[in-house]
């Protein structure tokens, strides 16, 4: 299987010029041309190219039939919900695609912020076949213009360059500096945030980025010398944050004596105190040896020995990239334990809530989830011997979410969605169970006969539970709220 996905376009003659052109290009490189193009519009390009479908005579002269067109329309724009609905729906289709098959990315239609959200996402995705009709080269052709013949938007179909190349060519691998980045000033506003007074912002910041460069520079260099200078590097920050987290919530009466104390000294210091009051839920196992790991891997990385095997070079580049979990752990666990009393707290009890619990006023969070898709898919899969079957289900489960969506809108408004993705839909606001019946009607009435379950509750840990509650009642199709006390 080969599937192309593609931006709508107001201009007919380019949008099916770039189809023939993928469709060529998949002959090509794959041997088989395509057999699934997901088309992402905006209301505009939809309704545009849905008025005049000469388009359509023209791409199935070409070998490209109408029925291999699967259509969805998400207004890109710059705002975070637009981008998250369009990288959703990406990664959606990515995972409906069976292992093995091919995929080709068209970047030639759709506004330049479409288009560079597209590229961005399928670079994040890991999707290296993307293509665009090479504009100059096309009118070094030919003065010809509308449906052009397909062995010229083949020879212009050009493969858009692989910003993973500039790492290759670049001596600090760009692309990788500029996701360490953004993780290294996440985790930094985290560290500050423990005693914004007694931290060190630029150290901590500038600490981290100084090791990861000096990691990168041994994978050009392949030096392993250099690897172990870096997990000598990060590991000062590293211990900074376990300082921090020791001299204001443990050692809070001697903070100076913490400078005196070992790595390991400071870690067991922190280890004691949770794993005295600890609550039951939390593990305590894995809490020490954790700590026992990176312990060791980071005495065995810094500490200087006679040989610079490449066992040893695998060691300190683990003890680098694990520096940043270990600082997430610490900070996004850890740290809320110490500070804020859940030590001594009492683990949550779970009870079932009634609607005589909510106030008109409260807000919940709804989950909704179509029962047994996976299973229906596997049926599919040893009962079908064509693609029918799969798209008509996938059409009518998506249309289902999709008008569901709307009338959650509708009665709450556009921003209730929190999220909507394959038979998944979550939603906030405060509606009452004959609402929700009628959700899973529809459901119902929209697809082959399929249910769906509701969970609702007043955080996101409630309401996933809510959710995993409703799934295993018996014939599903339940709806179940849940609180924790």
């Amino acid at each position: 299987m080969t599937t192309l996905l593609v931006l709508g376009n107001i201009n007919q003659f380019t949008f099916a010029n770039s189809v023939i052109a993928a469709n060529a290009k998949a002959e090509e490189i794959f041997g088989q041309g395509l057999t699934n193009i997901f088309v992402v519009h905006s209301r505009d390009s939809y309704a545009k190219l849905k008025s005049n479908e000469d388009w359509v005579s023209h791409t199935e002269e070409n070998g490209v039939s109408r029925e291999l067109f699967v259509d969805k329309i998400i207004e890109i724009t710059s705002e975070d919900g637009s981008i998250k609905r369009f990288v959703d729906y990406i990664e959606f289709i990515l995972k409906g695609i069976p292992n093995g098959s091919s995929l080709i990315v068209d970047i030639t239609n759709g506004t330049s912020l479409q288009k560079n959200l597209l590229s961005i996402a399928s670079y994040i995705l890991d999707v290296r076949n993307q293509y665009t009709i090479d504009v100059s080269k096309l009118f070094e052709l030919t003065e010809e213009r509308g449906f052009l013949p397909t062995d010229i938007l083949l020879s212009c179909y050009s493969p858009v360059p692989d910003s993973t190349r500039l790492d290759s060519i670049a001596y600090l691998n760009l692309s990788e500096m500029v996701r360490y980045r953004k993780i290294i000033e996440s985790h930094t506003n985290r560290y500050v945030a423990i005693d914004p007074s007694s931290s060190d912002r630029e150290f901590f910041k500038d600490n981290l980025g100084h090791s990861i460069q000096l990691k990168l520079q041994g994978d050009q260099s392949k030096d392993n010398a250099i690897y172990r200078i870096a997990a000598s590097s990060i590991s000062a920050s590293v211990e900074d944050l376990i300082r921090l987290l020791v001299s204001k919530f443990v050692l809070t009466d001697t903070p100076d004596g913490v400078d005196r104390k070992t790595f390991g000294q400071k870690l067991k210091i922190i280890q004691a105190k949770i794993e005295k009051d600890a609550p039951s839920d939390f593990d305590v196992e894995f809490f020490s040896k954790f700590n026992d790991f990176i312990l060791y891997l980071r005495n065995s990385s810094t500490h200087k020995g006679k040989l610079l095997t490449d066992l040893e070079k695998f060691k300190a580049e683990l003890s680098v990239k694990m520096a940043f979990p270990f600082i997430e752990f610490y900070t996004d666990i850890v740290h809320p334990l110490l500070s804020s009393g859940e030590l001594s707290r009492e683990p949550k009890h779970m009870k079932k809530l009634t609607y005589a619990d909510i106030a008109p006023e409260d807000a919940l969070y709804y989950g909704l989830d179509g029962d047994d898709t996976g299973k229906i898919l596997e049926e599919l899969f040893l009962a079908c011997s064509d693609e029918s079957s799969f798209r008509k289900l996938s059409k009518d489960v998506a249309n289902a979410i999709s008008k569901i969506s709307k009338f959650v809108s509708d009665k709450l408004g556009k921003n209730a969605i929190v999220f909507e993705a394959g038979d998944d839909l979550l939603f906030k606001g405060n509606l009452q169970e004959d609402t929700l019946l009628e959700m899973q009607a529809m459901y119902s009435q929209l697809t082959p006969g399929l249910t769906c379950s509701i969970g609702y509750g007043r955080s996101f840990q409630e309401v996933y539970l809510a959710l995993k509650l409703a799934k295993t009642q018996p014939g599903k199709n339940a709806i179940v709220g849940i609180e924790l006390c």
